[in-house]
């Protein structure tokens, strides 16, 4: 598997992309680059045979070999990740060979929260938690917080719906001892071309919805066209879910939309009918959005580890904490006793 690193044109060395500037550094002699020194205009590439039949084979195994061009060494990988480092000389690498036609982003929304703010940011808020252990906040632990671009499909759809249904007011007159109620009814019909944009779902089969779900919405407007050139020092996760697999999920949810879209501002007391969609066009783009995100192994469920994730754009925080129940156990004995001392000397001084 070819790997890339992008080196600085005044030392050699190579290249990370800067959230804060939204420009590339080196990390050595502190060289800055902008977005047309790094990106070449887009040409198309060939791909020889025994290239692609190699890549082919490769694909079809879970885990996958590429050689550090920098220190020559061999990395194995999993077989969705596009982006990572060197283990032996920690050069970033972009593995080249998963960016096929098929499987390369559209668009790709840049980190603009840098490692040092979110890692500030996490020891800020887990620190208002009474109960973490306290080996959470070691700084070994704290400083493998890692910036990762997640796949994800941001939909925009197009759906025609139509409403049937019966809609009544009633008025209600005195004639002597009577109390007479007149509902008069009305057929409803409506019909309405609708459209639905930057609808979300993860392309990966092994994301955490939870956690994806919990730090959105991205600035989505200030993606740009996809380069390999963003990823470098971050790691990235390439797509397993193909834009057909979530079709009907997308259909689905907007098809809830449509009937209180359409009996909006109806104007009658109650309405009550049934509403048919048809989804006349759905075009998706798959987006890379940049995430910040710590895990914590949970030595009881190994399945399900302790999380804390921040969106690389807005600063948006959810996560999973772990308890620390002694803590929490002391903590409460404490509580109890003082509680029981206080009820013991009252019960003294009035009986």
């Amino acid at each position: 598997m070819a790997g890339v690193t992008y080196k600085c044109d005044s030392c050699g060395a190579y290249l990370n992309f800067d959230p804060e500037s939204q420009k590339w550094k080196c990390p050595f002699c502190g060289s800055i680059f902008a977005e047309g020194d790094v990106i070449p205009e887009q040409q198309e590439e060939t791909v020889p045979e025994e290239e692609a039949a190699q890549e082919s084979q490769q694909a079809s195994s879970s885990q996958v070999v590429y050689r550090c061009q920098s220190c020559g060494s061999e990395i194995m990988t999993d077989e969705t990740t596009v982006a990572t480092h060197c283990y032996y000389c920690h050069s970033p690498v972009v593995l080249q060979g998963k960016m096929t036609d098929d499987l390369k982003p559209d668009k790709v929304l840049p980190f603009t929260v840098s490692k040092e703010k979110a890692v500030e940011t996490f020891m800020n808020w887990a620190k208002g938690k009474k109960y973490v252990p306290e080996n959470f906040f070691q700084e070994t632990q704290v400083q493998q917080m890692t910036g990762v671009y997640y796949p994800h499909f941001v939909t925009e759809c197009t759906v025609d719906g139509s409403f049937q249904g019966e809609g009544t007011r009633s008025d209600i007159t005195t004639a002597g001892n009577y109390i007479i109620t007149h509902t008069h009814h009305f057929r409803m019909r409506r019909e309405g071309r609708l459209t639905f944009r930057n609808i979300m779902r993860p392309a990966l089969q092994k994301a955490n919805r939870k956690l994806s779900d919990g730090i959105h919405p991205f600035p989505l407007e200030k993606s740009k066209n996809f380069s390999d050139a963003y990823l470098t020092g971050f790691l990235a996760e390439r797509r397993d879910i193909a834009k057909e697999d979530i079709r009907s999920d997308i259909e689905g949810e907007v098809s809830n939309y449509v009937q209180p879209m359409l009996i909006d501002g109806h104007g009658y007391q109650t309405c009550r009918g049934s509403t048919s969609t048809r989804l006349s066009s759905i075009n998706s783009q798959y987006v890379l959005l940049p995430t910040w995100v710590l895990t914590y192994p949970n030595s009881k469920n190994p399945d399900d580890p302790y999380y804390f994730a921040m969106n690389g754009c807005t600063g948006e925080i959810c996560g999973k904490l772990p308890v620390d129940k002694k803590k929490l156990l002391r903590n409460a004995a404490l509580l109890a006793l003082a509680v029981f001392a206080v009820v013991c000397l009252l019960s003294y001084f009035m009986f």
